[in-house]
């Protein structure tokens, strides 16, 4: 997919030399007016601040521009920077990995070319708030443990029982990751959430939520219009097995609602039927195609157990 990111010669400032801290942020955003000013308060009220902040505007057609300029005004670490193309994408997942790698990127040029250091790369998303020692309390994790590539805070979300919250947070979400430089740079750069825990994980690296550090997530998970229809298109675009669709399309039916269940089967066996493309990561495709395997030994270790 063609995606590219501006590089300005206004952009690139930066009143102060010293380093600040050892990590930097990206943020992508679209249309965040409303939520991005909130974030952005909880970033600079940080504990430990970021050595760079880089918040990626994917062409947004309200105010967001705007407060990202006022941003870069009041804070020096703080860098906006625009979308070239503003096409979209059918695989939505895509598109928001690719906007967050050229951010990221762009942070990583930006450090080297003004000395910069940092030891590990976060990505939030604009529709989050976090505590003041959120950055504080996931970096000690990293630091408590050599081998620990990912983590994430524990993810709370407005109306959800206290036991499917424990369920959402059984590993790393998406909303507000942390990646050990390292980790980072051994799995290619950023792939999107998902991806980049499998990447991690078959290099032995270690993926963890962090208890203690708290994420409050604006919006509920799967609110976004069309998300299941996309995310049926998701699952066959990273090479998810048919039968694990079919199943996982059958849960939602059945535990969520019957016209999202088959929205996303819709997506999934409308681009299968079409023989639509999919991606060319040859390690997560055969990750996924081999889901089902993992799932029959799963049920048949129950079965042995019962």
């Amino acid at each position: 997919m063609m995606f590219e990111i501006s590089f300005e010669d206004g952009i690139l400032h930066h009143d102060e030399k010293t380093k600040r801290t050892n990590y930097l942020i990206v943020t992508p955003v679209r249309n965040e007016e409303e939520m991005l000013p909130n974030l952005a308060n909880d970033i600079v009220e940080q504990v430990i601040k970021p050595v760079l902040w880089v918040i990626v505007d994917d062409a947004s057609e309200d105010r967001t521009w705007l407060i990202i300029k006022d941003l870069e005004r009041k804070h020096p670490w703080i860098v906006g920077i625009k979308s070239k193309h503003p096409q979209r994408s059918e695989y939505a997942n895509e598109r928001y990995a690719c906007i967050v790698e050229k951010g990221f990127k762009y942070a990583i040029e930006y450090c080297r070319k003004h000395g910069f250091n940092y030891d590990f790369l976060a990505v939030v998303d604009a529709d989050v708030r976090l505590e003041n020692e959120y950055f504080k309390k996931v970096i000690e994790a990293f630091k408590s443990d050599s081998r620990l590539g990912i983590a994430c805070g524990f993810v709370f979300e407005e109306g959800m029982s206290l036991n499917d919250l424990k369920k959402s947070n059984i590993e790393p979400r998406g909303c507000a990751l942390v990646l050990r430089r390292e980790c980072y740079e051994e799995i290619g750069g950023f792939r999107g959430h998902s991806n980049s825990l499998i990447k991690a994980r078959n290099r032995n690296w270690h993926v963890k939520v962090v208890p203690s550090a708290r994420v409050f997530h604006r919006r509920k998970t799967g609110s976004g219009r069309n998300y299941f229809l996309s995310a049926g298109k998701a699952a066959y675009f990273q090479n998810y097995h048919p039968i694990n669709a079919f199943l996982t399309g059958f849960y939602y039916t059945i535990r969520i609602s019957p016209l999202k269940g088959l929205s996303y089967l819709n997506g999934y066996f409308g681009s299968f039927i079409l023989r639509k493309k999919k991606m060319e990561d040859e390690e997560i495709k055969e990750y996924y195609w081999s889901s089902f395997n993992r799932l029959l030994a799963r049920f048949f270790k129950r079965l042995k157990m019962l």
